[in-house]
């Protein structure tokens, strides 16, 4: 049973979860290097590496991942969809 909270997000959405969002967003951009802050803020949601976990198990999407460092610590994360 979905709650609420996950219905109102759907109806605010056109009916896509945040898993369904995301997997549209990079099949549009396949082979594009797309910034983490770019991808939640299309998904409204900061749980992007858990988003992009579903979206591997539930569409079997190969989804790359980079981390960089800037300035010694600064961390920025970038997704790769790859199609077969």
């Amino acid at each position: 049973m979905r709650s609420e909270l996950q219905l109102e997000f759907r109806a605010s959405h056109s009916g896509q979860s945040q898993n369904e969002l995301l997997r549209d967003y990079l099949q549009a951009r396949p082979g594009q290097w797309v910034a983490m802050p770019e991808l939640a803020a299309h998904i409204r949601a900061y749980a992007v590496h858990s988003r992009v976990a579903d979206c591997r198990v539930k569409y079997g999407m190969a989804i790359e991942h980079r981390s960089f460092f800037e300035r010694g610590h600064a961390r920025r994360s970038f997704y790769r969809y790859q199609p077969d």
